[in-house]
């Protein structure tokens, strides 16, 4: 009988200490959700100071959030958002009929695709300069696009 009471005892130390070591857990990963929280509030505060949007500032990070998630396709260990995001690239390749092909990557001499915009004439308010569109977007153009964003320079359309 007291054998079963000190084994009683050792399990209910063992519990506690568990019990311990999942708080711990639980405060750390509640300490990283409010940094998270303040990175993105950071970010936020940043992207009005700058005079930014929120998809000039996915844009200008998308090459290195491609590099990071390119890396972590093949790691056993990598978060769950990573496999739900390769089923999800699987299933829209399947629904087009084409296969996901590891490592396959767009010639470097390849051009990014132009912003559609409509053939006309757009004028800068800023700096009152127009620019006939034809077939291709001009140089000058891109580049408003890409200071201004693509909605921004829509309406900029006379």
């Amino acid at each position: 009988m007291f054998q079963e009471f000190d084994q009683i005892e050792q399990q209910i130390a063992e519990h506690q200490a568990k019990i311990e070591e999942l708080q711990q857990q639980m405060a750390a990963a509640e300490k990283k959700k409010q940094g998270v929280i303040a990175f993105d509030k950071a970010l936020v505060n940043l992207a009005a100071e700058y005079e930014m949007d929120e998809e000039e500032l996915y844009v200008a990070r998308g090459e290195q959030i491609v590099e990071w998630l390119i890396g972590q396709l093949d790691d056993e260990d990598a978060p769950d958002f990573v496999n739900s995001l390769k089923a999800r690239v699987a299933r829209h390749l399947k629904r087009q009929g084409e296969t996901p092909r590891r490592g396959a990557r767009r010639a470097a001499s390849a051009k990014p695709a132009e912003p559609k915009l409509e053939t006309g004439h757009y004028r800068n308010p800023y700096t009152n300069a127009t620019i006939e569109k034809k077939k291709r977007n001009p140089k000058q153009l891109n580049q408003w696009v890409a200071e201004h964003g693509l909605e921004k320079v829509k309406e900029w359309k006379i």
